[in-house]
């Protein structure tokens, strides 16, 4: 059976030079958009995170975001029992003969 609960997408964000505190007050931000943060470096002012495809543009919208860069894109299929799982359990054949 073929599922597909959502795709995800993999995204680098580029911040504008941010000092730390302000750093963290994009990242709650990006988190509110709903931004699933992997890592953040001060250094580079970026930020790496994955986030439903269809919600990618919304990253581009906040504050002191110079660019954001999609990395990878994929399907996802969530275990049954996870609110985001869309198709329920997967059915169990029963090949054995009788």
């Amino acid at each position: 059976m073929n599922h597909h609960d959502g795709e995800v997408t993999d995204v680098v964000i580029v911040l504008d030079d941010l000092n730390d505190e302000q750093t963290q007050e994009v990242v709650t931000h990006l988190k509110s958009v709903g931004l699933l943060v992997s890592s953040v470096n001060n250094d580079t002012s970026t930020v790496e995170g994955s986030i439903d495809s269809c919600k990618v543009h919304d990253l581009k919208k906040v504050g002191k975001v110079r660019y954001v860069r999609s990395v990878m894109t994929y399907t996802v299929d969530y275990p049954p029992g996870d609110p985001r799982d869309q198709d329920g359990p997967e059915e169990v054949l029963d090949d054995r003969e009788d």
